[in-house]
């Protein structure tokens, strides 16, 4: 059955010219190479302003490149600037993608991945000079006999000057996390918005915000499913990020959730629950409160430690309440990523090491753990999930996780990645966590390559776990692969 076909889906920004190339308004999450890609990129001064929010204007990534041909650049640079150049959108753009695995995955990173045990996506896109028409379809079927067709990342948009407004249903990534983030990944399915986001990250010009840096924005409103105890609450998603420092980049975020059948949706909710100050939300009668909200601090720093190694250290946490003024009770996460060259024909390396858990900790670093906060509410008791899958970090709430992840990317354009992650699931035996209900210690090794052919790109994966989620009385290894065909037109 077709699911939300009236949604158009979101929207973005104007074209921008890059010799022949037509721009698309975003670059959407799930592909690791092009965003390691454009790391490089930025970290040599070819692409300007915020990195860790995605999607990513295609104007902001194109609009310095030119830079190169007046620059002598490291071969393992010129790689990731053709590799980049190669994904540019022109103004007519299709897609069809097809995902085959034995088990279907229990959640997702920044990596796309299927979302079933078998799919199919295809994609027509069309540019016009301020106009983007993105349509989507995707058909899943988790082989058990159910089946499911939807219009998940679609959008409709149109940019004036340099803001851009959408409708659709786009996926989101919020943060500098690779493995998972905190208040806004793509673990669970898009919901259906209409938003505001800034094209380009310019500069303010006035002397009191100048301070700022090169800076991007986004404000969306969304409805959520209505097979939940609260059917069909809003959605408000916003985000501001800059770079005061060059390579340092500063997010912060917010997400509220109100509102929905039976729930009162007045001027009083809206204000108490944008405001927040002073328990504005969480105090009076529960009839009266607007709803849940997490607020999200992000912080990111790359920087050079030799003329071409590059190391970026990175943080984020996302606090479940505030108290007076001050938030408490937060998700963490921090990661290091250490990127360069091997050798002088252009092929470079990524080593990853990333932590985080849902613990609730009093502070953002340190002080006693609530378990059982985490994307969690009095109210709405399905809490932070849509469609019984976590909005922000991907193992859900009582769950931490540690895990390193080494690729290497060939000139060529050939792939290959090995990743070792060791996670524990809903410590606390939970029926709130939805990935599983039992409490799950599981250490994994993923095995992935990725090659490009005259036919499409390919990508395989294998992934060997001493556990599962929802075994309770068993632990035994397991196996889980899964091959993407994708090719582009």
């Amino acid at each position: 059955m077709i699911n939300r076909l009236t949604l158009p889906l979101i929207c973005f920004t104007s074209l921008f010219y890059l010799s022949i190339a037509q721009a698309s308004p975003w670059a959407n999450p799930g592909d690791s190479s092009l965003r390691s890609d454009i790391e490089i990129l930025a970290k040599f001064d070819l692409i300007s302003g915020p990195v860790n929010v995605w999607p990513m204007s295609w104007k902001q990534i194109t609009r310095n490149l030119y830079k190169a041909d007046a620059m002598t650049l490291p071969p393992f640079v010129t790689a990731a600037l053709r590799r980049v150049q190669a994904k540019i959108p022109t103004e007519i753009n299709v897609r069809a993608k097809a995902y085959i695995s034995n088990e279907a995955e229990f959640f997702r990173g920044f990596q796309e991945k299927g979302r079933s045990k078998y799919s199919a996506e295809t994609t027509l896109e069309y540019n016009s000079e301020n106009t983007t028409f993105h349509i989507n379809g995707e058909y899943n079927d988790d082989g058990n006999g159910n089946s499911d067709a939807n219009l998940d990342g679609s959008y409709l948009s149109h940019d004036l000057g340099n803001w851009s407004m959408y409708i659709g249903s786009v996926e989101r990534w919020w943060g500098p996390g690779r493995e998972t983030t905190s208040i806004l990944s793509t673990n669970a399915r898009p919901m259906p918005s209409v938003g505001i986001r800034r094209v380009e990250p310019k500069p303010f010009q006035t002397k009191w915000l100048s301070w700022m840096g090169p800076w991007s924005a986004e404000l969306f409103v969304g409805k959520m499913d209505k097979n939940r105890h609260i059917p069909e609450p809003i959605f408000v998603g916003m985000r501001l990020n800059f770079e005061p420092i060059e390579n340092f980049e500063v997010g912060l975020s917010r997400s509220l959730m109100l509102c929905g059948k039976d729930r009162p949706c007045g001027t009083k909710q809206w204000i108490n629950g944008l405001i927040a100050i002073g328990d504005l939300d969480n105090t009076g009668p529960v009839a009266e409160q607007p709803g849940n909200q997490i607020a999200q601090i992000d912080l990111s720093y790359s920087f050079s430690l030799n003329d071409n190694v590059n190391l970026k250290l990175y943080a984020e946490g996302a606090a479940e309440d505030i108290h007076i003024v001050f938030p408490f009770r937060y998700s963490r996460l921090i990661g290091a990523s250490i990127f360069g060259p091997i050798g002088d024909n252009g092929d470079q390396f990524r080593l990853t090491a990333e932590y985080t858990d849902t613990f609730g900790s009093l502070a953002w670093f340190f002080g006693e753990n609530k378990k059982g906060v985490i994307y969690n509410h009095f109210i709405y008791h399905d809490g932070y999930r849509f469609y019984n899958q976590s909005i922000g970090q991907n193992l859900d709430s009582n769950s931490q996780s540690f895990s390193v992840n080494a690729t290497l990317a060939k000139a060529s354009g050939i792939v290959f990645n090995i990743k070792y992650k060791n996670m524990l699931i809903n410590s606390e035996n939970s029926i709130q966590n939805r990935l599983s209900v039992s409490r799950e210690k599981i250490n994994s090794v993923t095995l992935g390559a990725q090659i490009q052919t005259q036919i499409g790109r390919f990508t395989l994966n294998g992934r060997v776990m001493d556990n599962d989620i929802n075994t309770p009385l068993q632990n035994e290894y397991n196996f889980r692969g899964g091959l993407i065909w994708e090719i582009s037109f």
